[in-house]
């Protein structure tokens, strides 16, 4: 079983996934986080977005899961992806400093994402052509 168990929103538009990085931190997240006691996975969902870019989602539909290691390679995770719509304009919140959309080339503008995002996350997106 996994140590850290999260739940993300892959919000893609035109074929550009939106991505997040925390203040202090070099490297982009997806959108989601932990799922705190008694909550669903969607009841995380909503209140991880709003909380860190201020809008709502629509329409979450299931994914896939990924496992893998967390950013620091020291503990193993698993992430429940939900694609998702935004409603309301992005407002990087709380512990947020940026924001970008990001293609399939982002490596080549030298963006950096989390281990799971880069190795397993985008490549499925990819594979399913969406990004």
């Amino acid at each position: 079983m996994a140590e850290i168990n999260k739940v993300v929103a892959l919000c893609i538009r035109d074929k550009k996934l939106l991505i997040v990085r925390n203040k202090g931190e070099m490297m982009f997240f997806s959108l989601g986080g932990r799922i705190e006691s008694g909550e669903t996975e969607l009841e995380c969902l909503h209140r991880e977005v709003k909380e860190e870019v201020g809008c709502s989602i629509k329409q979450p539909v299931h994914f896939k899961i990924f496992e893998g290691m967390n950013h620091d390679g020291t503990k193993t995770i698993r992430l429940s992806c939900y694609l998702a719509e935004l409603e309301g304009n992005i407002t990087p919140q709380s512990e947020i400093e940026e924001y970008a959309w990001i293609d399939k080339d982002y490596l080549q503008k030298g963006i950096q994402v989390a281990p799971t995002l880069e190795k397993q996350i985008i490549p499925e997106l990819i594979k399913k052509m969406l990004l």
